[in-house]
């Protein structure tokens, strides 16, 4: 369907960064006076940090009169690291934005393992402050908070401190956090710099990974088959490096596990619940939930498959447009920024004027480029607080839902910029919150504007892809995630050992809903090979299902919700993720019933859709 709504004539929005507020290029000058800068600044907050070793076997039972003294040192620590963190995270974001667009640019790639030793030095320097915090007693802690300038860490520091039992010494944490750099860190660089680089042959043509992925969701079934093909073949080739890399993160993973299980027995996903703020039990709930509704998105890929002429979908089809959709419909990207601005506004104005500001400001990267990276995603400059998008547009409908959820990130981001760092730092499994509710709100305007069953199905053929995507999908991946871990306490896990893998774990979401697997999925999927975060999956499931829970209070809440939800957006920086359900929702995430709820408003968009393709079939 192509849309009705248009920008004005005159506006032409930028499809690059402009990102020369900070430097004028990767090989600019200050870039690398900023780094000796920071080199310096990092020894000093070192030796600020000498203070808290000195004290550390001790901390638990400090003396009062002690108290005053380390309080005016942890501030001077604390302010000493924002600082430092600003300029480290402007001139991190820029170069890591740089390589977005050209994987193969020299200045940056010379600059992007310094920076990660940087950030490793600036932790190696913080460890006795750190460390400390962790051991300090409760009446320190109390004593701590009751400074003003330092009562915005006050979540932060009560979240680490669960993790007090897991503590080595001082030397040995600076040793881990120094050895990642460039051990466990240079595996996922190795990753990101081959998928910039590797060539998919796609019908006699050579495209970047990037532009073949966008390839999934053409109009014709060859050339989707064609785009899926060649991304295979091309990462077919690599998957000797790719399991190697597999096998150092996850062994790296494992062995730090084991080293701080020294007061506890600890499971591998423990680390991961605390990093995405949420409890074992709620992640038990969220999984068991979803596999007992797993005919959802069966249901959604086999009227989908109906809707293509096809028994059962075929791998390469499950990002295919809508068949109603007829020729392709070109949507250029000022034409998609009037859209989501228009939808954004039904919910409020600033959120709608934001998207459009977000374009007119050059702060969405979206023009194909020669070794871009794949995928898309949201970051920040850290001063001033500012936003940037990055997505490969090439005007298909998917492209539009994508921008949709980038830009729900940015907002997001945009809401709690007069928050300190510490207070804004939230983790993925809410992260996903403010994305996939700009999705859904993108998703019911065009519906409202539909007016025939074959322009709604164009639109509900969205809900039934995500539906497949986040039901089946993403479980999936977790389930490889899993069985790959696993595997690994045994021992090395070798490329075909990871196909198999790859195809039981499909087996068991997917079951007979598809024509065939991807079995070479470990490869082509950058999430298995991120190093800074493991299980990154899961928290797309649960964004999206606590999305769409919150999207559902609209009416309860009327001309009161818009609020409700800015300050729950606010507070996912300073609230476990049950506290802040408890707080603004009074729901228990820990109970199934949170999630089947969520998951029965899936069921009717599916339902939905299954009559619009019978609707249309029918004529």
């Amino acid at each position: 369907m192509q849309t009705t709504v248009r920008p004005p004539a005159s506006a032409s929005f930028p499809q690059t960064w402009n990102n020369s507020q900070f430097f004028s290029g990767t090989d600019d000058p200050a870039i690398a006076t900023t780094i000796e800068t920071l080199k310096s600044d990092i020894t000093s907050i070192g030796t600020a940090c000498m203070p808290f070793m000195a004290v550390i076997e001790t901390a638990d039972a400090l003396d009062s009169s002690e108290f005053t003294a380390l309080i005016d040192q942890a501030n001077t620590v604390y302010q000493q690291r924002k600082d430092i963190q600003k300029r480290l995270g402007n001139v991190s974001t820029y170069i890591y934005t740089a390589l977005s667009t050209d994987t193969q640019d020299a200045s940056a790639n010379a600059w992007m393992p310094i920076l990660q030793k940087l950030s490793a030095d600036l932790s190696e320097a913080l460890t006795p402050y750190n460390v400390f915090l962790l051991r300090a007693s409760e009446d320190f802690i109390t004593a701590l908070l009751s400074n003003p300038d330092l009562s915005e860490t006050a979540f932060s520091i009560h979240h680490s401190r669960k993790l007090k039992d897991q503590l080595l010494s001082v030397a040995e944490e600076q040793l881990i956090t120094g050895l990642a750099t460039n051990g466990l860190h240079a595996w996922g660089n190795l990753y990101s710099e081959l998928a910039g680089t590797l060539k998919c042959d796609i019908q006699g043509e050579s495209t970047g990974l990037a532009q073949a992925a966008n390839l999934l969701s053409h109009s014709r079934s060859e050339t989707r088959r064609a785009a899926w093909e060649g991304i295979r073949s091309a990462w077919s080739g690599h998957q000797p490096a790719v399991a190697a890399g597999l096998n150092a993160i996850n062994g790296w993973r494992l062995e730090e596990t084991q080293k701080r299980s020294h007061h506890r027995k600890l499971h591998y996903l423990d680390k991961s619940c605390h990093q995405s703020r949420i409890e074992r039990e709620t992640l038990d709930a969220l999984m068991e939930t979803t596999y007992q509704n797993r005919d959802i998105g069966h249901r959604a890929l086999a009227a989908m498959a109906k809707a293509l002429g096809q028994e059962k979908i075929n791998p390469w089809d499950t990002m295919a447009p809508a068949p109603a959709a007829g020729k392709e419909a070109v949507i250029e990207f000022e034409e998609a920024i009037a859209l989501i601005s228009d939808a954004f506004t039904q919910l409020t104005p600033a959120m709608g004027e934001f998207a459009t500001m977000m374009a007119q400001k050059g702060w969405i990267d979206g023009q194909p480029t020669p070794n871009r990276a794949t995928g898309a995603y949201c970051t920040k400059f850290s001063d001033p607080r500012e936003p940037r998008i990055f997505l490969t547009y090439e005007g298909t409908m998917d492209n539009v839902i994508i921008l949709a959820h980038e830009l729900g990130h940015a907002w997001h981001n945009w809401v709690m910029r007069d928050l300190s760092a510490i207070e804004s730092r939230y983790p993925m499994t809410l992260a996903e919150t403010a994305s996939i509710f700009a999705e859904t709100l993108v998703r019911d305007a065009l519906m409202n504007r539909a007016t025939t069953p074959a322009q709604q199905l164009e639109i509900a053929w969205q809900d039934a892809q995500s539906a497949a995507v986040f039901l089946l999908n993403i479980p999936a991946r977790f389930e490889f995630e899993k069985r790959l871990v696993e595997a690994r306490k045994v021992g090395t896990v070798r490329p075909a050992q990871l196909c198999k893998m790859m195809d039981a774990s499909w087996q068991l979401w997917f079951e007979e809903s598809l024509s065939e697997y991807d079995d070479l999925f470990w490869a082509s999927k950058l999430h298995f090979s991120i190093s800074g975060l493991g299980f990154y999956n899961y928290p797309y499931l649960f964004g999206y299902l606590f999305s769409l829970g919150i999207y559902a209070q609209q009416a309860a809440y009327g001309d009161q919700f818009n609020q409700r939800y800015t300050n729950l957006l606010r507070d996912t920086g300073t609230l476990t993720a049950e506290e802040l359900v408890q707080q603004h929702l009074q729901k228990d995430l820990r109970q199934p019933q949170f999630w089947q709820d969520s998951l029965t408003i899936v069921e009717k968009s599916v339902a939905h859709f299954e009559q619009l393709v019978a609707q249309v079939e029918a004529g």
